[in-house]
C-alpha cells in the first residue's frame, strides 16, 4: 500500500502509511471482537463506522500525486469528521438513545455532520445512486405533509426528530444492516483476503484445469467450475473475473472460442459467484438477518437455484463448443490432478471447514469464520511459498479492512434509507402500490420487481440494492403469498443479475478489459450467455421445492424437471441441438422451458414432451445426413 517514489511528498508517504496502520488495526479489531465476543451493539457499530469513514477519506487524500492541497484539507476534514461523529456515540450511546425523540442542540449537530459524511462517503466509493436516494427520503421525511397524494403523504417531522431517528437510535445509521457489517461480513471479507493471498485462488483454478481441462471446450468449463469454486468464498463479480479471468480467456481463445463469448462465460461465471454457497456476498447475511432464520437456512435455499445457474452455463459452453466443433486442450497443457490436489489440497482445507462449522456444528457465522480465518493462518505456513511472513500478514490485514469499506458505508448509507421508512411508514404505503400497480396480478409484479433490481443495480452494488428492494418490493411479494425466502432470494438474484445487464454490466467491463474488445458487444453477449440466470429467479418462485421446501421426492421431481428446462433454453439461445436449429425449433425450445418453470405437473409433462420430441427429432435428422 506504500509507494516506492523516491520523490512523492513526505506528509503524502505518512497519510499512506497512516491508512495502512488504520486499516490494519480495523482488522485486528473485528478479529479481536470475534475472538472474545463483540462489544455492546452500538459500541461495536460505531467503531466499526468509524474506522470506515476515517479509511475512506484518508484514501483520497493517499492516491493523489504532488504536494498537499485543498482536495486534501477537505479529506482530512471529512476524516476528523467522522471520526468526532463516531466516537460521540460510542462514549455517549447510552444517553443519546434514551433522548433521541427530543435532542439536545449538540446530539443535532453531530448526527447531521454524521448524515453528511456518510453520505460523502457513499458517494466517493459506491458513486452518487445511494446519496441521492438518501437525500431524497430524508426530504421526504422532512416535506412529506406536502404532498398531494394522500397514499404516500405524511405529517411530517421536524428536522431534529429526523437527525435523532437518523443518527442516535438503532434503526437508522446504526441500524441492524450495519450490525451485519460490524460481525458478520467484515470476518468474511476478511477470510476471502487470507484466501487469496495464500494462493487458494489458483488452486481451485488448476484442479478445475486437471479435472475439466481434458473435457469438449476445455477452458470455458475450467473457467465455469473454478469461478464457482473461487466466487463462493470471494462474493465479487469483478474480483473473480479478474481472478479468473487472465488464466482462462486467452486459452479459450486459442481453442476458437470468440473472444466476446470467452469474455462473456467468464463474466457470467464470475457474476454466480454472489449467490453460491456458502459465502454467496455480503447480502446473504443481510437476508438472515431479516428474515430472523439462521444463515444455513438461507445457504440451503440458494444451493439448488446456484446449482443450476452454473450447469445453464455449462450447457452453453458445451452446445458452443459442438457447434464450432471446439476440441479440448493439448494433453501437455493439462496438469495432473493428484499432483494439483497433494500439493495444494491443504489450502483447501479452510474453506471445507467453514461449511463444516456453519452446516454440521451449527456454529454462527461470526464463530465459523473466526476459526476459519485461523486454519487459513495455520495450514498457510506448512509450505514457504504460502507462509504469510509478518510484512504478509500486516498487508493481508490492511488489504482486508480496505476490501470492506464499500459495503461497510453502504450499510450505513442504507440505514438513512430504512430510518426514513420507519419513520414514516412509507414501506408498507408502498408495497400496496406496488400491488395496486400490478393489479394485484403475481406475474406482472415480478415483472416489475425484476425491473426494478435490474435497474437499481446498474448504479449500486448488490449489497444495496437488496437492501433496498427487501424493504420496499420484498414485502408486496409476500403479501401476494410468496414464500418470505423466495421474495427475498428473488430481489437478491436480480440485484445480482445487473452485473451482466447492459447498458452497465461490471462483470463484462471487467472481462472486457482482458479480451480487449468493445464493453458494449461483450455485455450484450454476457447478456445473452446468461440468460438462463433471468429464469430461474422465476422457477423457484412457481416452484419452491427448488428452495428446498418439501419432500426429498418433490425436491429431486423439481431438479430433475428444472435441468431438462435450463438445457431447452441453452439450445435455444444457442440455436444448436445436434445440429443447428431453425427459428420455429429454436421457439418451440424455449416455449418448453417456459412450462418447465410451472411446479404442475402438467405443464412439466408438456413442457418435457415437446423438449424431447426437438431432442430425437435433431438427433435422427443428424443421423440421417
Amino acid at each position: 500500500m506504500e509507494s516506492n517514489s523516491q520523490h512523492e511528498p513526505v506528509l503524502r508517504r505518512r497519510i499512506r502509511q497512516l491508512m495502512a496502520l488504520v486499516a490494519a488495526g480495523m482488522s485486528l479489531f473485528h478479529f479481536g471482537t470475534a475472538a472474545i465476543g463483540a462489544l455492546p451493539t452500538m459500541e461495536q457499530r460505531s467503531l466499526h463506522l468509524c474506522f470506515a469513514l476515517v479509511l475512506i477519506f484518508l484514501k483520497g487524500a493517499s492516491s493523489r500525486k504532488g504536494g498537499f492541497g485543498v482536495k486534501d484539507a477537505f479529506d482530512v476534514s471529512f476524516a476528523l469528521i467522522g471520526l468526532v461523529a463516531t466516537l460521540y456515540v460510542y462514549f455517549l450511546w447510552d444517553v443519546m438513545f434514551m433522548r433521541a425523540p427530543f435532542p439536545e442542540v449538540a446530539d443535532t449537530v453531530i448526527g447531521t455532520l454524521l448524515v453528511l459524511v456518510v453520505l460523502e462517503g457513499t458517494r466517493r466509493e459506491l458513486g452518487a445512486a445511494i446519496p441521492i436516494l438518501g437525500g431524497i427520503f430524508i426530504f421526504y421525511a422532512l416535506f412529506g405533509r406536502m404532498i398531494p397524494f394522500k397514499a404516500i403523504s405524511h405529517r411530517g417531522y421536524s428536522f431534529a426528530r429526523v437527525i435523532g431517528n437518523l443518527a442516535q437510535a438503532s434503526e437508522g445509521i446504526y441500524g441492524q444492516v450495519l450490525g451485519v457489517s460490524a460481525t458478520y461480513i467484515f470476518l468474511f471479507v476478511l477470510f476471502g483476503a487470507f484466501l487469496e493471498h495464500s494462493g487458494a485462488s489458483q488452486f481451485f483454478v488448476d484442479l478445475s484445469m486437471a479435472f475439466f481441462g481434458r473435457s469438449r471446450g476445455g477452458p470455458a468449463k475450467v473457467g465455469t467450475v473454478a469461478s464457482g469454486l473461487f466466487g463462493m468464498v470471494s462474493g465479487s463479480a469483478v474480483a473473480n473475473v479478474m481472478a479468473v479471468g487472465p488464466f482462462t480467456i486467452p486459452m479459450m481463445t486459442r481453442l476458437g472460442y470468440a473472444p466476446q463469448f470467452s469474455g462473456g462465460v467468464i463474466s457470467v461465471a464470475g457474476t454466480g459467484g454472489q449467490f453460491m454457497p456458502p459465502v454467496m456476498g455480503a447480502a446473504a447475511f443481510i437476508i438472515a438477518e431479516t428474515l430472523a432464520i439462521p444463515y444455513m437456512s438461507v445457504v440451503k435455499a440458494a444451493f439448488i437455484p446456484a446449482v443450476l445457474y452454473y450447469v445453464a452455463l455449462w450447457f452453453i459452453v458445451d452446445l458452443r463448443a459442438q457447434k464450432n466443433k471446439i476440441q479440448t486442450l493439448p494433453a501437455e497443457q493439462i496438469p495432473d490432478w493428484k499432483k494439483v490436489f497433494f500439493k495444494g489440497a491443504y489450502l483447501a482445507i479452510p474453506v471445507l471447514l467453514l461449511v463444516y462449522c456453519l452446516a454440521a456444528l451449527m456454529w454462527s457465522p461470526i464463530k465459523s469464520g473466526f476459526w476459519s480465518i485461523i486454519s487459513l493462518i495455520v495450514v498457510s505456513s506448512l509450505k514457504k511459498e504460502t507462509r504469510l511472513t509478518p510484512g504478509k500478514f500486516y498487508r493481508v490485514l490492511a488489504e482486508g479492512a480496505m476490501g470492506s469499506l464499500s459495503v461497510a458505508i453502504v450499510c450505513a448509507a442504507a440505514g438513512v434509507i430504512i430510518g426514513i421508512l420507519s419513520l414514516t411508514g412509507l414501506s408498507l404505503k408502498f408495497s400496496q402500490l406496488l400491488i395496486d400497480l400490478s393489479m394485484g396480478i403475481q406475474p406482472i409484479l415480478l415483472l416489475l420487481t425484476m425491473i426494478a433490481g435490474l435497474i437499481l443495480g446498474m448504479g449500486m452494488t448488490t449489497t444495496s440494492v437488496y437492501i433496498v428492494l427487501s424493504v420496499l418490493v420484498a414485502p408486496a411479494l409476500t403479501r401476494m403469498g410468496v414464500l418470505p425466502i423466495a421474495a427475498h432470494l428473488f430481489v437478491f438474484y436480480f440485484g445480482i443479475l445487473s452485473a451482466i445487464t447492459p447498458p452497465v454490466a461490471t462483470a463484462s467491463y471487467a472481462a472486457a478489459s482482458i479480451t480487449k474488445t468493445s464493453p458494449t458487444e461483450l455485455g450484450f453477449e454476457g447478456w445473452r450467455i446468461g440468460l438462463a440466470g433471468y429464469v430461474i429467479p422465476f422457477m423457484f418462485i412457481y416452484s419452491p421445492t427448488l428452495l428446498m421446501e418439501g419432500s426429498v421426492v418433490d425436491i429431486v421431481q423439481s431438479f430433475v424437471t428444472s435441468l431438462i428446462g435450463i438445457y431447452a433454453l441453452a439450445a435455444a439461445v444457442e440455436g444448436y441441438l445436434y445440429a443447428k436449429l431453425n427459428t420455429s425449433l429454436r421457439l418451440m425450445l424455449g416455449v418448453a422451458s417456459l412450462l418447465l418453470i410451472d411446479a404442475r405437473i402438467t405443464t412439466d409433462v408438456v413442457g418435457a414432451f415437446l423438449f424431447f420430441a426437438i431432442f430425437f427429432y435433431t438427433r435422427a435428422s443428424r443421423s440421417r445426413a
